[in-house]
């Protein structure tokens, strides 16, 4: 993919300058996820630039743009209405790519512009690229300042946690237990990506992730615990993986120089994981009703009313199991 990438922007006359990346992934006929990855590494190869733009939602102008989330602002004075609004990095905010200097200079022409045809493509968002693995893998420390805060109005979450971690401790000694916990990791990450998550981190032997659909999250899960049933069966123990999913708004941060989700959705999803028993996967209904029919193909759901530690009123959460 980063052939075609280079092969593309070699191409005299072509467009190079602030592309849309579902214009390009159009025109090289690919999938857009693929491309946003191929565009992360070469990103970081030093092919491409990376620009965020920030428009106005009051009047549509582009407010801010920048070269780094690292140089993002939570609040900002539109300068054209002179209207102030909080960024939204799922409303406000979109990407765009441009050749590198070096690449112009081997084409030997200035940059080109999109056509005008182009602007029916919708915008990539910011939050598009955030949820995709490459980019967090390579950039995640791609993060706001410490003092400021970027909003998304919804996201997926997904918590997990091992259910019989501390008897293993016990039982096969620090070493062992501790390799296993780390192959379960190397489970959960495979599954997250393969269903187009962001693995975001590791809670001691729990792992948080970011999703853009509540399918591919519970469809992740569902995948993680299968295979490590098989390796539990291999191996011998007691292992059994647990997992929560919400959705809803956050905050994107600056956690210890590495980019986060912080806020009530987040805490949301940690507890409902507490929910599970292992081997199944509770969702609340703001998951479950985004997509109850595709759901139902491939798992079964138990309704339930539960009062969560630090929510004052019951949540309504279904517990899925599959086949």
């Amino acid at each position: 993919m980063l052939a075609r990438l280079r092969e593309y922007f070699l191409l005299a006359g072509e467009p190079d300058f602030r592309l849309n990346p579902r214009w390009l992934a159009a025109r090289l006929r690919i999938a857009e996820n693929d491309l946003l990855s191929a565009l992360a590494y070469a990103v970081r190869d030093g092919l491409v630039e990376l620009h965020w733009e920030v428009y106005c939602p009051s009047c549509g102008s582009c407010a801010a743009d920048y070269a780094s989330l690292r140089e993002s602002r939570g609040e900002i004075e539109c300068r054209t209405c002179e209207s102030e609004f909080e960024t939204h990095l799922d409303r406000d905010v979109r990407v765009t790519f441009s050749a590198s200097e070096s690449f112009r200079r081997l084409r030997s022409d200035s940059p080109v512009l999109m056509p005008l045809e182009s602007a029916r493509h919708a915008p990539t968002r910011g939050l598009d690229l955030l949820l995709i693995p490459s980019f967090h893998k390579l950039f995640s420390g791609e993060a706001p300042p410490l003092n400021e805060s970027l909003k998304i109005s919804r996201v997926t979450i997904l918590f997990t946690d091992l259910r019989g971690s501390t008897a293993m401790y016990a039982e096969r000694g620090d070493p062992k237990a501790y390799r296993m916990v780390r192959e379960h990791f190397d489970i959960l990450r495979e599954a997250i990506e393969r269903h187009r998550g962001v693995f975001i981190k590791t809670i001691g032997d729990s792992v948080m992730a970011s999703f853009a659909s509540g399918t591919d999250a519970v469809r992740a899960a569902f995948a993680a615990q299968a295979e490590l049933r098989g390796q539990v069966a291999e191996i011998g123990g007691e292992l059994i993986l647990k997992a929560g999913i919400h959705a809803g708004a956050c905050l994107v941060v600056n956690l210890n120089n590495q980019l986060d989700f912080f806020g009530t959705a987040v805490n949301t999803a940690a507890r409902v994981q507490t929910v599970s028993c292992g081997n199944d996967v509770a969702v609340t209904d703001t998951v479950f009703d985004e997509a109850e029919t595709e759901i139902t193909r491939f798992c079964s759901a138990e309704n339930l009313a539960v009062k969560l530690r630090g929510l004052t009123e019951p949540v309504h959460i279904r517990r899925l199991t599959s086949g």
